[in-house]
């Protein structure tokens, strides 16, 4: 008897040590840490390699205006959709430069305005950097380069590009290269990376670490708002899969998923590498929550695996996968407006 009891006893000390442990490991966070790391590991980590991608889509671009080979122009497409990739992946936190310098609008607005691209086609102004600029916000960055590659209906050949659309390609890459190195930079080199991680502690942008905190939050929520309730419902309910996001390329369920992995990329703090998160926050305060964060963005990420055809299609076909994505991406929304959002003002001044 005696033996058996110093044998549980032994087992109590060691579960009372592993659970004490895993406590004090869930505690260790620190909400300053946090937002330095959301800034490198996240935010100023996508961006790098959003402008590293596009520029290589620039520079193929103009080895294929330079060179018409079918090997080149799939190159293109390559880089094109890496570097859509990449962007999609900056859709979760859709503040900082990207919106203060309408970085946003300029290079991801559709659908595009065919009428008004002829337009420029027939015109006989020169493509240079100050006339792309001029130019309408649905009539440069990715679509209309994701237009002038695959064509209406995805199936360009190489005859069917003409001297105007190679010119006017090449000065769209241009602008997108530009752009995105604009935004990295900001982040990067600028002030604005500093403005983030001193929250509360002089920056003026954040008086406090809870509006940084909360522009993320806010940032989460809104993208899946974003992408339920707008890129997926807009084609659904019209029946019009020219509304779609990336129609030519047929990458918007691509596009709808990595916006999903954007959401995930800001609650863990990494792209490439990760540091300190809103998941370490939040697994020091509410376990529970924690794991319905994580449920809910893999469970909205495989719903929109479910949909095995283009999104131009499916808005047809499998409206009813269609619209239980939508409900994923909904609650996942829900629980991180909500729950998260609530536990963040309780928590941190």
């Amino acid at each position: 008897m005696q033996y058996k009891f110093i044998l549980l006893s032994l087992a109590s000390v060691l579960v009372l040590s592993s659970c004490k442990k895993d406590k004090d490991s869930s505690d260790n966070y620190s909400s300053t840490q946090i937002l330095n790391d959301f800034s490198v590991n996240v935010a100023q980590a996508t961006y790098n390699d959003l402008a590293s991608k596009t520029a290589q889509l620039h520079q193929a671009i103009t080895d294929f205006t330079q060179n018409q080979t079918q090997a080149n122009l799939d190159y293109c497409k390559l880089l094109w959709k890496e570097s859509r990739q990449a962007w999609e992946q900056s859709e979760g936190f859709l503040f900082g430069p990207v919106a203060t310098d309408d970085i946003d609008p300029r290079i991801d607005t559709w659908p595009v305005d065919f009428n008004s691209l002829d337009s420029v086609l027939n015109n006989q102004s020169v493509y240079d950097e100050t006339y792309v600029n001029s130019l309408e916000d649905a009539l440069k960055g990715f679509h209309p380069v994701e237009y002038l590659l695959w064509g209406v209906d995805g199936n360009k050949t190489i005859v069917q590009f003409t001297s105007r659309q190679l010119d006017y390609l090449e000065a769209l890459a241009a602008n997108l290269k530009t752009l995105t190195q604009q935004v990295a930079t900001s982040w990067t080199t600028g002030n604005y990376h500093n403005e983030f991680a001193n929250a509360g502690n002089g920056s003026q942008v954040f008086t406090t670490q809870h509006a940084a905190f909360m522009e993320m939050v806010n940032a989460m929520a809104g993208i899946c708002e974003e992408v339920a309730d707008g890129k997926m419902e807009d084609p659904l309910v019209s029946q019009n899969a020219m509304l779609e996001e990336s129609p030519f390329a047929k990458n918007s369920i691509i596009d709808f998923t990595n916006n999903i992995k954007s959401v995930e990329n800001v609650y863990l703090g990494k792209y490439t590498s990760q540091g300190q998160s809103l998941e370490s926050f939040v697994r020091a305060n509410n376990l529970s929550l924690d794991g319905s964060i994580k449920t809910k963005i893999s469970a909205a990420v495989t719903a929109l695996g479910n949909i095995t055809v283009p999104f131009g299609q499916a808005i047809f076909t499998q409206q009813t996968q269609v619209i239980n994505a939508q409900n994923a991406i909904r609650e996942l929304k829900e629980v991180l407006e909500n729950d998260l959002a609530n536990l963040v003002s309780q928590k941190i001044q």
